[in-house]
């Protein structure tokens, strides 16, 4: 079994649904942009702020939480790049897919992180898939088709195809987070693993973002404002509760429970974007959800152990 950090310790299901919260977060975001942009900030200026409003939460999470283990020299590198290539690419190319790509083909693409994260435990771990988690993957896959309302004649007018490498990149960079999250460092304080993380992810969000983003912006308070409430949903409750709950159940599991993201960001759009959300939206949305409940169930007999 992976190692945690000293203190207490989610048991696994507990630890299943950390990660369903940290998903759902994800979920929240697009909805939460779309307004920020509606009320003239942009996507370069809400990125920055939240990733300042993160930086400093870290910060000084990082001074006031002493427990636990601090990260060695060679940790403390790794934290670093996971950062960059894990969160802070991440949160560039997704960002910037949605500005050219339709909202649901980039969230197909995003989505992709699936079976890609399991991959990568398969390849570098030579973990064989269960039974469940194949049929798991294929209820995933198909409900994510539907939850994006593939159905319909959506792509008219064609697409941009940079775009849509972009959210792809965004796919792998994300599977790097979510494997690299349940083996890096895992003794260490989820603070502290978080502060070097959010370092790291500066890099590509910061060499990003023009000047005009800040001075240009409606207001620098609702500026902040947004970046505040993006910094919750993006940088900060997420990684935190991955870091914790990661390590218990691997990241072929995390990438499964993070699916939850999809469900949620199409019950926002209707809630709060009051976007059309049809029948096969919805029966997606259930498939998506049967597919999780059916991968992690737990089986009282441990045919099946953590992480497979």
């Amino acid at each position: 079994m992976m190692g945690q950090p000293r203190g207490w310790r989610p048991t696994r299901v507990q630890a299943l649904w950390m990660i369903g919260l940290g998903a759902s977060c994800y979920g929240l975001i697009s909805p939460v942009m779309k307004t920020a942009f509606a009320q003239g900030y942009t996507m370069e200026g809400v990125t920055a702020a939240q990733y300042f409003v993160a930086l400093l939460f870290w910060a000084v999470a990082g001074l006031a939480v002493r427990t636990g283990n601090r990260p060695k020299g060679r940790e403390v590198i790794q934290l670093f790049i996971l950062g960059l290539i894990g969160s802070g690419g991440t949160t560039v190319l997704y960002y910037r897919s949605l500005i050219h790509l339709p909202a649901s083909l980039a969230i197909v693409l995003l989505f992709q992180f699936t079976w890609i994260t399991i991959l990568l435990e398969v390849a570098l771990e030579r973990k064989p898939l269960t039974a469940r988690r194949w049929q798991a993957l294929l209820m995933i896959l198909l409900g994510t088709g539907l939850a994006v309302g593939l159905l319909h004649d959506q792509w008219e007018g064609g697409i941009s195809w940079v775009a849509a490498a972009m959210a792809l990149g965004g796919a792998v960079t994300y599977s790097i987070l979510l494997y690299g999250t349940g083996r890096i460092a895992v003794q260490t304080s989820p603070v502290r693993r978080s502060l070097f993380m959010s370092l790291g992810s500066g890099v590509p969000i910061l060499l990003t973002t023009p000047l005009t983003a800040y001075y240009t912006a409606p207001s620098m308070a609702g500026l902040y404002g947004w970046g505040v409430l993006v910094a919750l949903l993006a940088q900060i409750t997420p990684p935190l509760l991955f870091a914790v709950a990661i390590p218990a159940v691997g990241g072929g599991a995390a990438a499964v429970l993070g699916s939850m993201e999809l469900p949620v960001a199409v019950v926002a759009a209707a809630l709060i974007l009051k976007e059309p959300v049809g029948w096969d939206r919805w029966l997606g949305v259930a498939l998506i959800l049967a597919g999780v409940i059916w991968s992690e169930r737990v089986n009282r007999r441990g045919r099946e152990s953590p992480g497979t």
